[in-house]
């Protein structure tokens, strides 16, 4: 994954706008281990192909692999394990290391902000805000 492309830096810059004090890059870095954000999805956001997400190939093949197939399924079935981050649920499919798992979260989180409204996207972002101080 490059998280230097311009669609990324793009929306970073459109995130930092909905924040109050911190940026998103700030945040991410001091919560390396656990970032947490929300999931909003549809039921029709949930049914879209992994495809849609944008992952490099090692990503997206371990996700089919691992019998993933649509977002929802990325989403469920990484918060039904309380006791475990999603990374490490992740990091459970044949040959998925964290850089992998950390592409695939960043790119459903990216996802996420991309499909809001705009003022969802404030609303999502005080959330994230609040859920990683």
């Amino acid at each position: 994954m490059r998280l230097d492309t311009e669609e990324v830096q793009r929306v970073t810059r459109e995130m930092n706008r909905y924040l109050e004090g911190d940026t998103i890059e700030e945040i991410m870095i001091r919560n390396r281990k656990m970032f947490y954000f929300p999931m909003q999805l549809t039921k029709e956001q949930a049914k879209q192909d992994i495809l849609t997400l944008d992952l490099g190939v090692g990503a997206y093949n371990c996700l089919r692999r691992g019998g993933y197939r649509t977002i929802g399924d990325v989403v469920d079935r990484n918060s039904a394990k309380e006791e475990m981050s999603s990374k490490k649920q992740l990091m459970t499919i044949r040959n998925m290391g964290k850089t992998k798992a950390q592409e695939i979260l960043i790119k459903l989180f990216f996802h996420q902000f991309g499909l809001l409204s705009e003022g969802g996207k404030k609303r999502y972002m005080w959330i994230v805000q609040e859920m990683n101080n």
